[in-house]
């Protein structure tokens, strides 16, 4: 049994303090927020990794990127079930595997259909919806046809919620890690936590965490802006996701709308342009949004200056998880159980090494 401090109480920070605590580790969480906000609050929580695959990204170094990405997808995609279950159960978290909807609007139909057929290429099943079947996943929707990809869905603000209550008292909200000797944390409530090693898992705040142990980990915080209508459960039976903008039910929380990217450091000042863009684009999507009252925030992603997301061991005793992007909800089960691994001494994959 390890002792372990893991700094970061975002979804990656607590999944891997839950994920350590059931392999017989002690762990302790240490987050300067007094909750958790930022893009694990923020975020709508779709499993979709197909949804961004690019069949013309299969050379150079993008295209190993694109693909080393979407693999991580994939992968992490089918342990969320066992992930959910142990957590408390599909209910408890709002988690679906309905799949996700792409609107085939004339002007998205050419590449949704290129896409459609570079999965179909790699083994993925794709179906292609009209009529009443597609009435049946999303009535109001403003097409007549649509592609069904595999994917899920999980409310991130439940799932939070359970990881905290599964640790209990391991986790210590508005505590920041001030100073790091070796594997000896220093708190800004004068606390010295010693552990056998030290997770950063801190969001888009790990670079500057990362100097506290001596590390150059160049990167920075995207801004996502986020809306949510008031409405019924039922109205959506599976997300929507296209170019313009995607469309994520909720249970008795409403329809979340997503998102934008906007690279401007920690500033969370809310853009009336993008939502603006977005309630556009959600009520051409399902018309009948035109009613329905809305409100709005802002969340920060971690992004690595490399693209990928960093899950490795950069020195003895201490371990990096972090730069997750646009896909920290999709990759928390592998990304804990990354982190158990390097905690036994076995390997990750290559994509998330340093």
């Amino acid at each position: 049994m390890a002792r372990l401090t893991v700094i970061g109480g975002g979804i990656i920070g607590l999944a891997c303090a839950w994920r350590l605590t059931q392999a017989g580790h002690r762990v302790t969480v240490l987050d300067a927020a007094p909750g958790v906000r930022e893009a694990s609050w923020a975020a709508a929580g779709m499993l979709a990794p197909h949804h961004e695959y690019d069949p013309a990204l299969t050379v150079g170094s993008d295209g190993a990127q694109a693909q080393a990405l979407w693999n991580l997808g994939c992968d992490s995609l089918e342990r969320w079930p066992a992930f959910a279950a142990d957590l408390g159960g599909a209910e408890a978290l709002d988690f679906h595997q309905e799949g996700g909807l792409v609107p085939l609007f004339p002007e998205d139909t050419p590449a949704a259909l290129a896409r459609a057929e570079g999965l179909a290429r790699a083994g993925v099943s794709v179906e292609d919806l009209s009529g009443s079947a597609l009435a049946v996943l999303a009535p109001g929707l403003a097409v007549t046809r649509a592609l069904r990809l595999p994917a899920a869905q999980v409310d991130p603000r439940r799932t939070t919620a359970a990881l905290i209550a599964a640790l209990g008292p391991a986790v210590h909200y508005g505590e920041r890690a001030v100073a790091l000797e070796g594997t000896t944390v220093i708190t800004s409530r004068e606390r010295r936590l010693s552990a056998d090693t030290v997770v950063l898992a801190s969001g888009a705040w790990t670079p500057d965490l990362a100097t506290l142990a001596g590390l150059d980990l160049p990167g920075e915080p995207v801004k996502g802006q986020m809306l949510r209508f008031a409405l019924e459960d039922g109205a959506l039976k599976a997300f929507v996701h296209c170019h313009q903008a995607y469309l994520v039910p909720r249970a008795g929380a409403g329809l979340i709308v997503g998102s934008t990217m906007r690279w401007s450091g920690f500033d969370r000042t809310e853009s009336a342009e993008d939502i603006a863009h977005l309630t556009a684009s959600a009520r051409r999507l399902l018309p009948g949004l035109a009613s329905h009252p809305l409100e709005h925030w802002t969340g920060l992603r971690p992004r690595l200056a490399r693209g990928l997301p960093l899950v490795d061991q950069v020195r003895p005793g201490l371990i990096v998880a972090t730069g997750h992007f646009r896909n920290g909800i999709l990759l928390t089960p592998l990304t804990a159980d990354l982190v158990v691994d390097l905690v036994a001494g076995r390997p990750v994959p290559s994509a998330v090494r340093a």
